[in-house]
């Protein structure tokens, strides 16, 4: 501001403006349209602006992408069906011919050679073209190999929701030949498809016997639940308003027991569980970049960010959700892990008294020959050096004092705070409450939401 400004004064923000900001949550619409600019680059940009912020306004809900895998064994007409669901829901279609016809007019198009990286690049650019990104796309008929269906992973085409159309499971295998049938260009590999987009996957049971308008309001239906968060790989029981695949924050002070109750909650619904001590530890011990400059420098903001973001990233991480313990611990810690393209959907604070949470570090002890927990009364049992006096009352104070109240302020109204001074088996009750109920805030205006529920 001071750049374009003759008299150079010093700009003040108005209270009033901040309050107004923090309330209706602004600052997360301007940030959410700079980085969607950025990526799509719109030709009319102000145009482009213009139609998201009306978009978030009237529908404040994601746009739907959406990935049809047909059964070879299903005999129905899927143009008829893709024109049901666009009446429905509002989408452009994308099929294997519209790619082709693009690919065809490639200026690296080369007669006789079909390569699936230069399809996945025309793929996304179908769906970068205005204002696809802005409606949605309904795609089928392609990608039609997992090596296609990897390429377009890559490229960052998504779909939200893939939905997988397929007969009802029979009490017996129909064959006994292992052998699948064999495919033309323009057949799909259903059982490939369904292993690459499982972590999105919806499963459409369709009789015999079922109308096209009964299969469109199936697929409607199943669009409407993926939407609301029912799906996913052992998430146990599904609620209107849960994320579909659960990344689980577990802050709390030291003695608060966060890492007994995210490997309770990570057994559970099947996530994995991390913790940032290990995954130090590991990152120390890797010869690669990240492992040279802790053992020349320390341990730094960015590179504790680099640690944790590359195991998030992971693909077990990304198919069945983590709960994550130990970090972070501070409010620039939580900014930095709630920048990255798989940021925590549930946030939840184990608060504990300054007191018990000492009370319960001096009651652990450690076998000195396993290194699992022991008794202190055990023989073999002592006291953990991390667990010293002085540095268990630095630790606390630290946290209670600044790294709360940081975290607090950056975590916002959606983080959830459960006392964890009552027995581990209800506490954990609480924690699996938490992680499965639709949210109690609505974040785009800062209040509570009505009618709200969990079943």
């Amino acid at each position: 501001m001071t750049e374009t400004d003759a008299t150079i004064r010093p700009i003040s923000m108005p209270e009033k403006f901040l309050a107004y900001l923090d309330r209706l949550r602004l600052y997360v619409l301007f940030k959410d349209l700079i980085e969607d600019v950025i990526i799509n680059l719109p030709t009319d940009h102000l145009k482009y602006m213009k139609t998201y912020i009306h978009r978030n306004l009237q529908v404040r809900r994601p746009v739907d992408r959406i990935l049809l895998i047909i059964s070879p064994d299903l005999k129905i007409d899927k143009k008829k069906l893709a024109k049901d669901l666009i009446k429905a829901i509002g989408l452009f279609v994308i099929t294997r011919r519209v790619v082709m016809d693009r690919y065809e007019k490639h200026d690296d198009y080369v007669p006789g050679c079909i390569s699936p990286v230069l399809m996945s690049e025309v793929t996304k650019s179908l769906t970068l073209k205005d204002p696809v990104p802005m409606a949605g796309w309904l795609m089928f008929d392609h990608p039609c190999t997992v090596r296609e269906a990897r390429c377009l992973q890559q490229d960052g085409v998504l779909p939200s929701v893939t939905l997988v159309l397929t007969p009802p499971p029979s009490q017996a295998p129909p064959t006994d030949k292992p052998h699948t049938p064999a495919r033309g260009f323009f057949d799909q590999d259903f059982e490939g498809l369904k292993f690459a987009y499982k972590a999105t996957m919806k499963e459409v049971f369709i009789d015999p016997s079922d109308d096209p308008e009964k299969i469109m309001h199936k697929c409607f239906d199943a669009v409407t639940a993926s939407v609301a968060g029912l799906q996913g790989p052992g998430q146990g029981h599904a609620v209107v308003g849960a994320p579909g695949v659960y990344r689980v924050l577990l802050i709390g002070p030291k003695g608060a027991g966060c890492r007994s109750q995210a490997a309770a909650l990570a057994k559970h619904f099947g996530l994995v569980d991390l913790h940032f001590f290990t995954l130090y530890n590991e990152a120390l011990n890797k010869q690669d970049e990240i492992g040279e400059k802790l053992r020349s420098y320390g341990s730094t903001v960015q590179l504790k960010i680099e640690i944790v973001k590359r195991r998030l990233l992971q693909k077990d991480c990304i198919d069945h959700g983590w709960v994550l313990t130990g970090y972070p611990n501070s409010g620039l810690d939580f900014e930095n892990l709630d920048n990255i393209t798989t940021p925590p959907n549930r946030v939840i604070f184990l608060n504990a008294d300054i007191e018990t949470c000492k009370s319960r570090v001096r009651a652990q002890g450690y076998d000195w020959c396993t290194g699992r927990p022991a008794q202190p009364g055990d023989p073999r049992a002592y006291k953990h050096p991390r667990d010293a006096e002085e540095i268990l009352d630095y630790e606390l104070d630290t946290y209670f004092s600044e790294a709360l109240a940081e975290m607090r302020a950056a975590a916002g109204i959606t983080a959830v705070e459960i006392s964890s001074m009552d027995t581990p088996e209800r506490v954990q009750v609480k924690i699996q409450a938490a992680v499965i109920s639709s949210p109690s805030f609505d974040i785009s205006v800062g209040a509570k939401l009505r009618n709200v529920r969990v079943d």
